[in-house]
C-alpha cells in the first residue's frame, strides 16, 4: 500500500506515492475504493467472484494534464459503481496521448457492488487540492498533513479530495 487517507474538515481524500504514473493512478483508485468500505469488508473481497473488463477515460489532449484525466477516471469508477453496480477491486493502467485526446485505459477486476458492504458514500471527486507531480531525483515532497511521510523522488505523488 502506497496511499494514505487525507483528513479534511468536511471531506476526505487520498495521498498516494508510486514509481510510475500508471501505478499512481492505481494507488489513487484503490485508495478511493478502500474509503468506501469498512476494514473487515476489505478482507472479504477475495471471497467474492471477480469479473474483468476494460474501462477507458479520456480528455481533450489540448488540456494535456494528468490531473484532469485522473478526475475524469475516478468519476467513471464512481459511475460504474453507482449506476452499473460494479465495485472495482484492482486495475492496471496504460496512459497515453491518442491523437487529439489523452487516454487512460484500464484492465479492471470488479465484483458485484451489492455484495460489498459500505459505510461511506463519495458524492463527487473534487478538483480542490488535486495534484499529480513527477518528483525529480532527490526532490522532496512534504505534505501539509503530518500523518503522511516525507516522499523523495524519483517518483510520482498524487492527492485527490472527495466530497462525502
Amino acid at each position: 500500500m502506497s496511499y494514505w487517507t487525507l483528513e479534511t474538515k468536511a471531506d476526505i481524500g487520498i495521498c498516494a506515492f508510486s514509481d510510475t504514473l500508471p501505478n499512481l493512478f492505481r494507488e489513487l483508485t484503490i485508495g478511493m475504493m478502500s474509503l468506501l468500505m469498512p476494514p473487515e469488508q476489505a478482507r472479504k473481497l477475495n471471497q467474492i467472484p471477480r469479473n474483468t473488463a476494460q474501462w477507458n477515460s479520456e480528455i481533450n489532449n489540448s488540456l494535456s494534464d494528468y490531473e484532469s484525466l485522473l478526475l475524469v477516471w475516478l468519476e467513471e469508477v464512481l459511475y460504474k459503481l453507482e449506476v452499473e453496480g460494479k465495485f472495482l477491486v484492482d486495475s492496471q493502467f496504460m496512459i497515453q496521448p491518442n491523437g487529439t485526446t489523452l487516454t487512460c485505459q484500464a484492465q479492471v477486476s470488479y465484483v458485484d457492488g451489492d455484495l460489498v458492504s459500505r459505510d461511506l458514500e463519495i458524492k463527487a471527486v473534487t478538483s480542490h487540492e488535486l495534484l499529480i507531480k513527477n518528483l525529480r531525483s532527490d526532490e522532496v515532497f512534504i505534505s501539509p498533513d503530518t500523518a503522511i511521510p516525507e516522499m523523495c523522488g524519483p517518483a510520482w505523488i498524487g492527492n485527490v479530495i472527495f466530497d462525502i
